[in-house]
């Protein structure tokens, strides 16, 4: 059987109220929406929910990774070659960039399903990301939220065994953004309901169910694209399906549109919902409509959500000041550390950096990190290659408050990683007040500093969830 063997989702901690919106600009609307972290971009995010999608299996297995989004940090250079390294896949692996439409994320499953079926891979990862930039005061700014999902494809024993597929494609201008522009361009939105949505999400719904011979009744749960949370509730009326079809708690209605990784991350909720036999209905939207079915089988059952969709969402903490909203986002004049970089370093400590390895002393079992030469513990040289934990205590800390930061200060923390260890690294995602000794950390892939031009990725802790 060919089908979903995990997934993971990410959804960043903050969020941004129409209320607080409100405040600034005279309206904002009565929802919210999630927003990342001044660290965090699409592939930062679409690292954590791969990452969490391969959580206790064996990362050489998976032959492709496929990363989906409208807005990845490099125009020209391989972002899912990064997430594959981030991810420590094999050298090995097939990786490709997906964009350009809010589909690439779904597009992206149906491509590693035909891999997976042509044999070419036996397990595939599918990851979508995006922080779509929008401009400060616009009706955009409160509806779209930052978020990603990840999907582990491949043979053997799924959750959710995959059904069929059918997509719509037009030509058809809505939401876009033109190299070198800043923000979103929207078309009018009673145009892009009556002659994009109301039509091409039907159109690739219908055509899916007359594809495997279903009706309405037959589907469990479905997870289905929106520009904003009223739609998504007109759209679930249009479409007709059952009620108890509907999702308990839409991702838009808490998170925002979160573009790309919007279907993925409605498929996760879906099956986060499943019981065994029930049949998924995910359906994307962009350049016309694309639907998927899958359906649930009974190691769904034994599938555990604490770090799910719906544990994410309850953990929510407001953004209160909109000045944090505008320096996150780079909407107002910030001091930036420009760093110096190095690409011959940043080749020789690719394995230590991006994958996490150091090194573990084979004559008395001390662990080093960074590498090192000699044993720091006996003076050994006889030195192995050791895959770090991710979880640890805080063994000591500092606070910075001269490093420039749009949300200072600095803290710098020395943790006991489970496994053997100690690392050295920024904490983010963390009130500064509550920093304590032993208290539970894990790493998380962020955006260290920029430097000749380029991204500097690099891991960070954050409170252990």
């Amino acid at each position: 059987m060919i089908g979903i063997l995990s997934v993971g989702s990410y959804i960043p901690r903050y969020r941004l109220s129409g209320k607080t919106l409100a405040q600034v600009w005279g309206s904002g609307g009565s929802g919210e929406r999630a927003v990342a972290n001044y660290d965090e971009d699409s592939l930062t995010m679409a690292s954590e929910a791969a990452l969490s999608a391969l959580a206790g299996r064996d990362p050489s297995k998976v032959g492709a990774c496929f990363f989906a989004s409208t807005t990845p940090p490099y125009t020209e250079k391989s972002t899912a070659t990064l997430l594959a390294t981030v991810a420590d896949l094999g050298t090995e692996v097939v990786t490709a960039d997906l964009g350009g439409s809010l589909r690439a994320g779904t597009t992206g499953i149906r491509l590693a399903l035909d891999l997976i079926k042509a044999g070419t891979a036996s397990q595939a990862l599918v990851a979508a990301g995006d922080m779509r930039p929008t401009a400060p005061g616009s009706d955009l700014e409160t509806l779209l939220g930052d978020g990603a999902a990840a999907v582990l494809l491949g043979e053997g024993d799924p959750i959710a065994t995959f059904e069929g597929a059918y997509t719509a494609s037009h030509e058809f201008t809505d939401v876009w953004r033109k190299a070198g522009d800043r923000f979103l361009e929207l078309g009018d939105p009673t145009f892009v309901k009556a002659y994009g949505l109301d039509k091409h999400i039907p159109e690739a719904v219908d055509g899916l169910l007359a594809r495997v011979g279903l009706k309405r009744q037959g589907i469990a749960k479905i997870a289905y694209y929106a520009p904003d949370f009223r739609l998504h509730a007109a759209l679930g009326r249009q479409l007709k399906f059952p009620e108890t079809a509907m999702l308990k708690e839409p991702v838009i209605n808490k998170a925002g549109n979160t573009g790309v990784a919007s279907p993925l991350l409605g498929l996760a909720s879906a099956l986060e919902e499943a019981k065994r036999g029930d049949r998924i209905l995910v359906v994307s939207y962009g350049n016309g409509a694309e639907a998927l079915l899958f359906q649930a089988t009974e190691l769904i059952e034994k599938m555990s959500w604490d770090r799910g969709v719906a544990a994410q969402l309850a953990k929510g903490r407001p953004l209160v000041h909109y000045g944090k909203f505008l320096h996150f986002r780079r909407n107002v004049e910030t001091e930036i550390v420009k760093a110096f970089s190095s690409l011959p370093t940043m080749l020789r400590e690719e394995r230590q950096n991006f994958r996490l390895y150091g090194q573990k002393c084979a004559d008395c079992g001390a662990i080093s990190y960074p590498r090192r030469h000699i044993c720091w513990k006996c003076s050994s040289k006889n030195l192995r290659e050791h895959k770090l934990g991710r979880r640890g205590k805080v063994f000591t800390f500092t606070k910075d408050h001269l490093v420039p930061n749009p949300d200072p200060p600095t803290v710098m923390v020395a943790a006991d990683l489970e496994g053997g260890g100690r690392f050295y690294a920024q904490l983010t995602d963390c009130d500064p007040a509550a920093v304590t000794f032993e208290m539970p950390v894990e790493l998380t892939f962020r955006r260290l500093h920029e430097g000749e031009e380029l991204v500097n990725y690099f891991w960070k802790f954050r409170p252990a969830s």
